[in-house]
């Protein structure tokens, strides 16, 4: 947390001693994290991307809000005596430690997807508490808006930019839910008089198609052209391309 909240102190004071000092040792340390954990990948059998890894390659506005949070925790929590640093320490080694183990990770799987988004959500994180604890050490006096307004002027620059792709992000969030209500509405379908069971078990939303996975609930073994029908009414209801990756069960009363 140290380098981090000296940052946003040297942003909002236009220190540049303390912006040069913080700078390096963020940068040793963001380089060692990369080190090591690209180094540990390549000496365990890794070979499958992990649900804790997935949950940090695509990061949205809800992150950023995550982000700012931490910052101003961090920053308040540094300014009063009284007040425990280790909660916002811990809020903030979240937020950064883990997206940049997992870039390590991707760079040790030589893996460019893993990089960037984990890398991404790690400078969401970064810029997001810089300029939020900015903010708050600016609102309780540290520094005067005149002095603060140059430095905090290029970080929300940055922030703004970091911000596009994280806006992007959040609308396919927001349409990959509007898919997944709109599938889960059908429930059942009837297919030469058998009532047929859809469990919709996940769903990744692509430019050229709707990739889902779905178990299909039957009291019979059911025939390709059951399954292109299932295809069918799928697409219907979503209007998009759909492909399945069906897991057949069979009851037997």
């Amino acid at each position: 947390m140290a380098p981090i909240i000296s940052l946003s102190m040297g942003v909002v004071r236009a220190d540049a001693f303390l912006l040069s000092k913080s700078a390096k040792t963020l940068i040793f340390g963001i380089f060692m994290a990369l080190l090591f954990s690209s180094i540990f990948t390549m000496f365990i059998p890794l070979e499958q991307i992990t649900s804790e890894m997935q949950g940090r390659l695509n990061p949205n506005l809800l992150d950023l809000m995550v982000a700012i949070f931490s910052g101003i925790a961090g920053a308040y929590a540094t300014s009063k005596e009284e007040v425990s640093k280790s909660l916002a320490g811990v809020a903030i080694a979240v937020a950064l430690v883990p997206p940049l183990s997992v870039t390590g990770i991707g760079i040790g799987l030589a893996n460019f997807d893993v990089i960037y988004g984990s890398f991404l959500l790690f400078i969401t994180n970064l810029v997001g508490i810089t300029l939020s604890a900015a903010f708050t050490f600016m609102v309780l006096g540290f520094a005067p808006i005149k002095r603060a307004k140059k430095g905090i002027f290029y970080t929300s620059i940055l922030m703004a930019l970091i911000a596009i792709p994280l806006v992007l992000s959040f609308m396919q969030v927001v349409q990959k839910n509007d898919y997944f209500n709109k599938l889960n509405n059908i429930k059942y379908l009837e297919i030469n008089k058998e009532k047929i069971e859809l469990n919709i078990q996940s769903l990744e939303n692509k430019k050229t198609a709707i990739f889902i996975n779905i178990e299909v609930v039957s009291n019979k073994h059911l025939s390709l052209e059951d399954y292109n029908f299932i295809k069918e009414k799928l697409e219907e209801t979503v209007n998009k391309k759909t492909v399945l990756k069906i897991i057949p069960i069979i009851e037997i009363d």
